[in-house]
């Protein structure tokens, strides 16, 4: 298993981030509105959606930052 000292560092840099969050807000949106989108519309949002929404939006941020981690894990190995 590849030793976290190495792969935190990797997972909150700056470019790793930027890129996640830029995918997170995205994807996020999309599906907010397909989760989301009658309520969206109709103005009816409550505060259990909103949270809801911005959990949802975690997912894809994750999985760009740990899909971007295992990457530049990957480079310097090979490097």
């Amino acid at each position: 298993m590849t030793d976290l000292r190495i792969a935190l560092p990797i997972f909150f840099s700056k470019p790793v981030a930027a890129r996640a969050f830029k995918v997170a807000l995205i994807v996020g949106i999309i599906l907010a509105f397909i989760n989301h989108g009658d309520l969206i519309l109709s103005g009816q949002l409550t505060a259990a959606c909103w949270i809801k929404m911005l959990a949802t939006c975690l997912v894809p941020y994750t999985v760009s930052s740990v899909t971007a981690t295992l990457a530049a894990l990957e480079a310097r190995q090979q490097g």
